[in-house]
């Protein structure tokens, strides 16, 4: 097991090294549709926020294509390793490199700016009822 994580991490961070971090060859339109038809939402959400997040290259698989491809492709020979671990397995034959290279510049795309706490007016109530009670 600690041999396949060596190897899988060896390879990766070759892969790394020789590309340029976070440009792409897909084509971020057919990349939108791909990520819907694919159903990435289900788990990332529909802009990357959702029960693994994305957004903001929040993953270190989002550091160059040839990353995220070569961990899209390994996912079935690392489940077994990492239970914790939920992403499906991708081989090429039920996802094309093109399709991934194009769903990989989409997710590019995304960002996450959440309001200030100042500009939600729920949760500052909630934080100043908190505080009020602290100091009781």
């Amino acid at each position: 097991m600690m041999r396949k994580l060596t190897l899988l991490t060896g390879t990766i961070l070759f892969a790394a090294a020789s590309i340029a971090i976070g440009q792409s060859t897909g084509d971020t339109e057919r990349g939108k549709q791909a990520y819907y038809d694919y159903a990435c939402y289900g788990c990332h959400g529909y802009q990357g926020i959702g029960r693994r997040n994305i957004a903001n290259r929040a993953s270190g698989v989002l550091v160059t294509e040839d990353v995220f491809l070569i961990y899209l492709r390994a996912r079935g020979e690392q489940n077994p390793d990492f239970s914790t671990q939920t992403m499906p397995h991708y081989p090429a034959s039920s996802l094309p490199d093109e399709d991934a290279r194009d769903i990989y510049a989409y997710i590019l795309t995304f960002v996450d700016e959440p309001p200030a706490v100042d500009d939600i007016p729920a949760l500052q109530g909630i934080l100043d009822d908190a505080e009020k009670g602290s100091s009781q």
